[in-house]
């Protein structure tokens, strides 16, 4: 006969009793879902107005998930009139419980000025709410306020603090940005390596801002090892997204032979893509292309045509070429005047030959095209110069 100790006895009772809970707790059932719950499931199969009906008495009665809930229905127009101020007013209420995907939202909501007044300080305020709570997307424009000094003190570092903190929860904005930063030291200690890191991380999760500086560390930069393959690489993917910058220099690559094969045609292909954008350079590539029968049937005509597109929108390049071809009557009629006023845009882009130019120009001018020449240059200069950034 076996005898136990009243410890031991105790102990076996507690095992058994465990198991008896376990077990019931595994054949337990989900009980039915509450009213929010079934105001989720109405919204995810688009019945907003059942959402609507089970959403607005918990709100009302401060459940802080349901006014944010109803607060973005009426932000975002479902199956109801949009009203901002209405949707701010929501929104607010479950800020000022905590809510941190709310406290968030209202911070964007002062920064635009979308249903409240617009205030740099108030975003500010609620963001940093939001940030301490780990939203990550209100870290990150937190730290843009603190770089750029908008509703708080600037602070570079203050800056670097919170997209590290987003890009440590794969805030790919974020980690762009941050990466800016280390490359540059500003804000944070110079650190290349940490630099390529998050601009790697950010680009294979398919920030094109990423690929595109990636690549170009690969291409210019002394950080990183050169490597034109790589860079070209990098311009493709962020060019088959449908970036205009990257289209325009995956064309040039492929035009001169950089990183992979020379191909003409396929670099007009790429230029003209980046020119539905309306990208200024590529609108001047193909100008070139146009005029000089580049990997495409010469036509002035187009080309002087996608210089305007291109020197309207600042480039001096273009703008010298657009001087050239008014001077010389090459698919557009002559005109020394608007000659002379596209060479003085392109010579305060300070391109190369544009000031002399201007001035052996401006001596064979006539007495009234002068005047009509300083006319049109102070316009074009006010209209078609972009100082750069």
């Amino acid at each position: 006969m076996n005898h136990f100790s009243p410890l031991a006895l105790i102990l076996l009772l507690a095992c058994a009793l465990s198991s008896t809970s376990l077990a019931a707790s595994k054949n337990k059932k989900p009980g039915p879902p509450d009213d929010f719950e079934k105001g989720l499931i109405a919204y995810q199969k688009k019945d907003y107005a059942t959402s609507l009906m089970l959403w607005f008495p918990l709100a009302d009665a401060g459940n802080p998930q349901a006014q944010y809930r109803l607060g973005k229905m009426y932000l975002d127009q479902k199956d109801q009139r949009k009203d901002p101020a209405e949707a701010a007013n929501w929104i607010k209420k479950a800020a000022i419980q905590k809510h941190a995907a709310a406290q968030s939202l209202l911070g964007q909501m002062y920064l635009k000025g979308v249903g409240v007044k617009r205030s740099f300080s108030k975003s500010a305020k609620w963001l940093l709410k939001a940030a301490r709570k780990k939203d990550r997307e209100a870290q990150y424009i937190l730290a843009k306020l603190y770089y750029y000094g908008d509703g708080v003190d600037k602070s570079a570092p203050k800056a670097a603090y919170w997209y590290k903190k987003a890009a440590k929860q794969n805030h790919t904005a974020a980690q762009n940005k941050l990466a800016l930063m280390y490359l540059t030291g500003e804000g944070i200690k110079k650190k290349h390596k940490k630099a390529k890191q998050w601009f790697e991380k950010a680009a294979l999760a398919g920030s094109t801002h990423a690929q595109i500086n990636l690549a170009k560390l690969y291409l210019n930069n002394e950080v990183v090892k050169k490597d034109s393959h790589k860079a070209f690489k990098w311009y493709q993917k962020a060019a088959i997204t449908g970036n205009a910058e990257a289209q325009n220099q995956l064309g040039e690559m492929l035009e001169n032979g950089v990183g992979t094969q020379k191909n003409i045609k396929q670099a007009i292909n790429w230029y003209k893509k980046s020119a539905a954008h309306n990208y200024p350079q590529a609108h001047y590539n193909l100008g070139r292309a146009y005029v000089n029968g580049y990997g495409i049937t010469k036509n002035f005509k187009k080309g002087i045509a996608h210089f305007h597109q291109a020197a309207e929108k600042g480039n001096g390049k273009a703008q010298k070429d657009l001087g050239v071809a008014y001077y010389t009557g090459k698919g557009i009629t002559p005109d020394s005047a608007i000659a002379y006023a596209w060479f003085y845009v392109a010579a305060a882009n300070n391109v190369a030959d544009a000031r002399k130019t201007t001035n052996a120009l401006y001596k064979k001018l006539t007495a009234e095209d002068k005047k009509k020449a300083i006319a049109l240059a102070t316009e074009y200069k006010r209209k078609y110069f972009i100082r750069p950034e």
